[in-house]
């Protein structure tokens, strides 16, 4: 089976584009997350959670599309301070393990003045209060 929302650490409900998708009014996106796998930084889109056993023992999971990595001039010329990607959808999918996941994130599109395409910018902790 497969379920939509996942209760992190730290309190925050990660979702997913499964459910959020079939919603008839506007959601509230929150399918955007922070990973860290083997030390590193990374961003995705959370598709659905699901169990699985593997050598006997029960695992949860999750299906992601990750984004690529940051723009390395954008990144370099805001002095670390703009997180930008390309969404790359299909071409990126993804199985992790759900202790993997830190926080929920939002991805913002942007269009950046001499960059083609469409990026999308990170901003931590959407909604909450400072």
């Amino acid at each position: 089976t497969r379920w939509a929302r996942l209760r992190l650490p730290n309190g925050q409900v990660a979702r997913s584009a499964w459910k959020e998708n079939a919603m008839t009014r506007q959601p509230r996106i929150a399918r955007m997350v922070k990973l860290l796998i083997d030390g590193k930084i990374t961003i995705a889109e959370v598709l659905f959670y699901f169990n699985m056993s593997v050598h006997d023992e029960e695992k949860t999971f999750a299906l992601v599309s990750e984004f690529g990595s940051p723009h390395p001039e954008l990144l370099e010329s805001s002095f670390q301070t703009i997180f930008a990607c390309h969404y790359q959808g299909d071409a990126s999918l993804k199985l992790i393990e759900v202790f993997t996941v830190q926080s929920v994130v939002a991805m913002i599109p942007h269009q950046f003045p001499g960059i083609a395409g469409v990026l999308f910018y990170l901003v931590e902790r959407p909604g909450l209060d400072i």
